[in-house]
């Protein structure tokens, strides 16, 4: 039961409540819903310590304890600010139909509610985000000395307060709607999936279908954690429920603790990848392209997938390249016994596949399987949710969705200058001048402004600023928007397994006791794929189910399949068998051209596939069988 006596808890259920209520009763007008939705991530992060990274950090919060009063007070203010978008709503929504000035109060109160959202973002999200908001604010008003294609008119202090904080295109634009609506709801879906036994349920299935295979361990995380990334949609939150069991399993089976966390790190991240649910940035991407959600899950999920094996296999590789011992098979769970026992858990994310696949919104689609799950739950004595598991679920939401609702929040400032700036329009033309017209040059370019802005911002935030900067370069080269948004939605995701600021890395090697930089390195090697398959993609779509025959989707699905798997042989350096120099390099160059499309290029890479198979075929240099002592128990 969580501690009803804190004002953090109490908040975190109303604004859970509050969320839920409109979920299933429909949306208020959006400068009731969104301000609302936004005071209340903002009071709880006044609420809410930051989580200190180190000890000098601990230090600092130990010191700022006795200003507990100045947080309550704060948060108070944040939701005084939502109370008068509320109170004065009729006036505020008929003022933008009438371009009518805002009263001073307006413009106190959205002020106040800006300096309230930045400080607590800077809390829980870090300086990085709201510098780049305010260097946005700073260009909003400079336009007219700049130099060259970033001069603009500018902007005055009152129209640009006005239509940050008073309109739906500033703070309360689009990230702060898919935040208010999608996002929420799939967070609460999945907290009710974890509290419900579903991890248990995936782990175990994981462990009876891969636990009795050579390195079975390292399967059982790819395959776990990637299932419940599936309804889970965060990396961090995946990381650290199911690598609390699988890191463990694989320190025992025998890999080393780098490369242990480096697996789950990987395997975690790769849950935003692919469908169902797949984070806050692809119900973003969803709503910027004005498509239906299914549209962007159905186009994702032959990359996800190519993504997961793409990691299980330099797992299975590394295994057995070194050999390692297999599970006893003696004390692993039947599959068959763990859907007799938990068959029922996975009615929730059927019925969300099935309504998003109807067609149905993403929000009904998430309430109506949240309410399924809620109700099966009590199909078993174990899964039941009560009240105090029920409570524990709205207040747990509501504390994982706060830092995702600030960002979203935040980063509607930079969306909202960019619109009346017109910069996107003039950064995609200088990317496309800048890389020479060239569609490589420009991919490598925007994959780099990708990589550097998702080492400082949130996921959501990464995608949101590459979409409206450089996505459109992409399409001024004939790429599909879908396509382009893809290409910036998958690096603004590889972002946080790059160093120094892989945080999801950071939760592993702390579990698993390993060093930080070393596992940010291997996660970066195992999530290779990750980094070439949007290439792939933007090349030609077909792995995207765009614009091709099936029999051409089947072929790019196949190659890309056998490109991905001679990769993680190259790299890992294990085949059939120990792998030459030569050989290696015939690997890795095959995969590069299996992976990237082209007919020719397809059959260079069979050719390098068919020499490497050849040679190591007759070289008859098989790896040895474990012996029999080399047996351990996922449970020791």
């Amino acid at each position: 039961m969580p501690d009803l006596k804190s004002p953090r808890v109490l908040l975190a259920i109303a604004w859970s409540v509050f969320q839920l209520y409109t979920a299933y009763a429909g949306l208020y007008d959006l400068l009731i819903q969104l301000p609302v939705h936004v005071a209340f991530a903002t009071a709880l992060g006044f609420l809410t310590e930051p989580t200190p990274d180190s000890p000098e950090a601990a230090e600092a919060l130990r010191r700022r304890r006795p200003r507990r009063r100045l947080d309550g007070a704060l948060a108070g203010l944040a939701l005084l600010c939502a109370a008068h978008y509320v109170w004065h709503n009729g006036r505020l929504a008929s003022r933008m139909a009438t371009v009518e000035a805002p009263l001073l109060t307006d413009v106190a109160v959205g002020m106040l509610f800006t300096v309230l959202l930045l400080w607590a973002s800077w809390r829980h999200i870090g300086p990085s985000l709201v510098v780049l908001a305010l260097a946005f604010v700073v260009y909003a008003f400079v336009g007219p000395w700049l130099p060259g294609f970033l001069a603009h008119g500018g902007e005055s202090f009152l129209t640009l307060v006005d239509q940050q904080t008073l309109t739906t295109q500033g703070i309360f634009g689009i990230p702060a709607l898919v935040s208010a609506t999608f996002i929420f709801l799939f967070v609460v879906f999945g907290s009710v999936m974890s509290h419900g036994g579903l991890l248990r349920c995936f782990t175990d299935g994981a462990l009876a279908v891969a636990g009795g295979t050579r390195g079975g361990a390292g399967k059982v995380a790819v395959i776990s954690s990637g299932l419940f990334g599936m309804v889970n949609g965060s990396a961090i939150a995946n990381a650290v429920t199911t690598g609390a069991f699988t890191i463990p399993l694989m320190k025992r089976a025998g890999y080393r603790p780098e490369f242990a966390a480096g697996v789950e790190a990987c395997a975690s991240m790769g849950g935003q990848l692919i469908p169902p649910v797949m984070g806050a940035a692809a119900f973003i991407m969803a709503e910027t392209l004005q498509v239906p959600y299914s549209t962007i899950a159905i186009a994702a999920a032959i990359p996800g997938v190519l993504y997961f094996i793409a990691v299980g296999v330099m797992v299975h590789f590394e295994a057995m390249r070194r050999n390692l011992p297999v599970l006893s098979r003696a004390e692993l769970p039947r599959l068959g016994a763990v859907l007799r026992r938990d068959a029922h858990l996975l009615v929730g994310p059927a019925v969300l596949v099935w309504l998003l696949v109807e067609g149905r919104s993403p929000m009904f689609a998430g309430f109506w399987a949240l309410v399924a799950s809620f109700a099966l739950s009590w199909v078993r004595r174990g899964t039941r949710i009560g009240l105090a598991r029920a409570l524990a679920i709205l207040a747990d939401s509501a504390q994982a969705a706060m830092p995702v609702a600030l960002a979203c929040a935040t980063v509607g400032i930079v969306v909202g200058v960019v619109a009346t700036t017109g910069l996107g329009l003039k950064l995609a033309t200088g990317i496309v001048g800048l890389a020479g017209g060239s569609l490589l040059g420009t991919l490598l370019l925007t994959m780099v402004a990708a990589l550097v802005l998702g080492t400082g911002l949130p996921t959501s935030a990464t995608y949101i600023i590459t979409s409206i900067m450089a996505a459109p370069a992409l399409e001024q080269l004939g790429i599909p928007k879908l396509v382009a948004h893809m290409f910036v939605f998958y690096f603004g995701i590889l972002a946080d397994l790059t160093p120094p600021t892989a945080i999801s890395t950071y939760a592993t090697s702390s579990i698993a006791g390993a060093e930080v930089w070393r596992t940010q390195w291997l996660a970066m090697m195992l999530a290779l794929s990750g980094f070439v398959i949007p290439f792939s993609f933007a090349y030609d779509p077909a792995i995207l189910l765009i614009s091709a025959s099936w029999v051409h989707i089947a072929w790019r699905t196949l190659a890309a399949t056998l490109g991905i798997v001679m990769l993680g042989a190259g790299l890992i350096g294990w085949f059939r068998a120990p792998t030459r120099s030569y050989e290696r390099a015939l690997l890795l160059v095959g995969a590069a051209l299996l992976i990237l499309p082209g007919f020719w290029s397809d059959v260079a890479g069979l050719v390098c596939f068919a020499v490497v198979w050849l040679a190591q075929r007759a070289s008859q240099r098989a790896p040895a069988p474990a012996p029999a002592a080399s047996v351990v128990s996922p449970r020791d």
